[in-house]
């Protein structure tokens, strides 16, 4: 497989496709598998009954576990409603930590949005540690220091990942305290996008309700789906993703590398391309969201100028963008148009049967 990469890579688990026979080529490249256990205290409520995911997913987690891959449970939901400081939801953490420990599958981490959460999960169960989800939007040293009591290591906020002065900052930060800075790679989210936090509550509430009923109002409730069906697309230039080529310069830096592979049309590429660090197809392919539901435009990752991750091009300049034309360059060298018939996702996989944990509440 060539170089023989750090074991740095955080893997979303996924249904859509069969998940131990794709990550399993993988495993010295993969340190962890993040995942949400289905139906408690998640950021995305899916539409298929807990029970037919729960079974599944124990069994691939117990492999992982087996093949040297941590767990890392989500409870990263931005908004718990009225009960977002309380002893009920207290409770929920508390007995869903205790069954996942009696059943063999006590979580190594546990990454949340939610202080309360991290400070009950370091309360009760101090030997796992304790993440600070990207829907924080840490960024700055003095964000981690003020969250360093509950916390053991940190999402850096995407809009600042891609300048390496930074990411230096903060990882030396990190290492003089005790610390880690982790990286989401692939998010396709705009710089600097001021729909997030509405987005990341929506999630919260029932995203696919939301979407029906908002549909009858014209309104867009993804900002990036807006530009991307005007064609705006050199804004996807200057989104926070790192090519697969370009992980090499993070490595000194960054302990994690967390791949968003969860809800994406082609989890079995994102992973094959950043465990081997090339990829030789259309980016929009890797990045999340890709828009492979409405393809107009391919970005070849093969076209891209050999100081794109160094140059500064759509890094931190693009915090206070003027529109000084260097993306619209690149977009040029890169874009193609595309077929929207070569990019049909394929059907996902029928849920199994379910074995089921339950814990009290509502969640």
């Amino acid at each position: 497989m060539g170089h023989d990469f750090e074991r740095n890579l955080a893997v979303g688990y996924f249904f859509a496709d069969p998940f131990i026979p794709t990550v399993e080529p993988y495993f010295r490249r993969i340190r962890e598998v993040y995942y949400a256990w289905p139906g408690l205290l998640t950021s995305r409520r899916s539409p298929v009954p807990p029970q037919q995911q729960q079974q599944q997913l124990a069994r691939d987690l117990r492999r992982c576990r087996e093949n040297g891959v941590s767990l890392d449970l989500l409870l990263n939901a931005m908004c718990y409603g009225d009960e977002a400081c309380s002893r009920e939801l207290e409770t929920t953490v508390r007995e869903a930590m205790k069954q996942f420990k009696d059943g063999g599958l006590l979580p190594d981490v546990v990454t949340t949005t939610s202080p309360f959460i991290a400070m009950v999960v370091k309360k009760y169960f101090p030997q796992t540690d304790v993440r600070a989800s990207v829907v924080s939007r840490l960024n700055s040293t003095l964000a981690m220091e003020y969250a360093s009591e509950y916390f053991d290591s940190f999402y850096m906020r995407r809009d600042w990942q891609r300048d390496l002065p930074t990411v230096k900052m903060y990882s030396e930060w990190a290492e003089k305290n005790g610390k880690e800075v982790c990286m989401l790679v692939n998010s396709n989210c705009l710089h600097d996008c001021p729909w997030q936090p509405f987005h990341a509550a929506l999630l919260s509430h029932g995203f696919s309700k939301v979407c029906r009923d908002c549909s009858q109002t014209g309104f867009d409730l993804a900002l990036c789906a807006r530009m991307y069906s005007t064609g705006r697309y050199v804004e996807f230039l200057r989104t926070t993703w790192i090519r697969p080529e370009d992980l090499h310069l993070f490595e000194p830096y960054i302990k994690c590398f967390k791949l968003s592979t969860r809800d994406v049309a082609y989890p079995a590429k994102i992973v094959k391309a950043y465990a081997e660090r090339r990829w030789n197809g259309d980016l929009l392919e890797l990045i999340d969201p890709g828009f492979q539901y409405q393809p107009k435009v391919r970005f070849d990752n093969a076209a891209f100028p050999a100081d794109w991750a160094t140059s500064g091009i759509a890094a931190k300049c693009a915090s206070n963008c003027t529109h000084c034309g260097r993306c619209e360059q690149v977009l040029a060298m890169v874009a193609r148009p595309v077929d929207p018939a070569e990019y049909a996702p394929e059907p996902d996989a029928a849920p199994e049967p379910a074995f089921t944990i339950t814990v009290p509440g509502r969640f």
